[in-house]
């Protein structure tokens, strides 16, 4: 394994976080730059968020100084694709969903903000939306200090992040900022769930040869034997428990050089299923691949829900998880929040 191994690429840090003001149209306007606080409800989980706008012209900078934290990779025709759509309509679709562990006095804020009745409320498709504005320049002032230090996790919207990247180094104007939403886990954390697997072939003998632990066929229910650093294989009736083998970290990162990542097998399993060339179905939910793989006499591989703390783990190790590794739940609906890209 080595650095040309996208799994354990360096991700591409952004410089020092810093979320800008700006103005909100329409209802919300605030006659003056501001950041939001956006709160939307669905499936029983209540997420709240500062909005505001991401500043991708800095370069580069030491993790320690404050940096977001891309953790999957992308696909780069995806993402030419996709800046050449916003560049075109000139407009930010959707915010970047970042995640971090705010302060106490950032939190003490928000919920200050948020005792007030919210300038406005929306329900789309059973998802509760509410906002607030922050306009006054001591809560813009104590925001930007709670952040200065922070390295949230970017936790949806890969492939927008790098599209704005690459608008921004062409120079197309606006590209500069990314519509973001950064949510205090915390606080009002989002549901962190796997993405699940299904293949047509047997992976099995694959799995014994790169060392994988394999345990024999069960009857039992495969979603009870979901647990962290396993996968479960099931196919028709039965299913087996596969544990990975140590996954070593790159040459260097770190004083565990070399040591094990087994709480996320999704590494070790993806990185098998590229060596054998297979197609891949995923599915967010465990008994839809389940239903999928007995329609199609498939095999499907499930995996444990990861937390937020293993997936930091391995991005501060200099890795990138694979495509499809996480799933963040709920997000805001599409087309709740836009921007256009002139605007500041």
């Amino acid at each position: 394994m080595d650095a040309s191994d996208p799994v354990v690429a360096p991700p591409p840090l952004a410089g020092p976080l810093r979320l800008h003001p700006f103005r909100p149209r329409g209802r919300l306007d605030a006659g003056a730059p501001s950041l939001l606080v956006h709160e939307w409800t669905a499936s029983g989980y209540t997420v709240r968020g500062v909005v505001g706008l991401l500043d991708l012209s800095s370069g580069a900078t030491d993790a320690r100084h404050g940096v977001v934290l891309p953790h999957e990779r992308v696909h780069p025709d995806q993402v030419e694709q996709l800046a050449q759509r916003m560049a075109r309509g000139r407009v930010d679709p959707a915010p970047i969903l970042l995640v971090h562990r705010g302060s106490s006095a950032l939190r003490s804020l928000l919920h200050e903000v948020c005792s007030e009745p919210p300038r406005l409320v929306r329900t789309l498709r059973e998802q509760r939306q509410r906002w607030w504005t922050v306009t006054r320049p001591s809560e813009l002032e104590l925001v930007a200090e709670e952040l200065r230090t922070a390295s949230p996790l970017l936790a949806d919207g890969h492939h927008r992040y790098a599209a704005h990247r690459l608008l921004h180094a062409s120079g197309t104007p606006g590209a500069d900022r990314a519509l973001s939403v950064l949510v205090d886990h915390d606080d009002t954390p989002l549901h962190l769930a796997a993405v699940h697997r299904v293949v047509t072939a047997d992976v099995l003998p694959a799995a014994t040869q790169h060392g994988w632990m394999v345990s024999g066929w069960t009857p039992t229910n495969p979603l009870l034997c979901i647990a962290p650093g396993r996968v479960v294989a099931a196919h028709g009736t039965g299913s087996r428990t596969l544990i990975p083998p140590p996954t070593p970290c790159p040459p260097g990162i770190g004083p565990g050089a070399g040591t094990a990542t087994g709480s996320m097998p999704v590494l070790a399993l993806d990185r098998l299923l590229a060596g054998l060339d297979l197609p891949v179905g995923y599915h967010h939910e465990a008994e839809e691949a389940l239903d999928d793989a007995r329609r199609r006499g498939a095999t499907a591989l499930l995996l444990p829900a990861p937390s937020l703390d293993e997936v930091l783990s391995v991005v501060r190790q200099g890795r990138l998880l694979p495509e499809k590794a996480t799933s963040f739940q709920p997000k805001p609906r599409p087309g709740v929040l836009t921007r256009r890209l002139r605007d500041v």
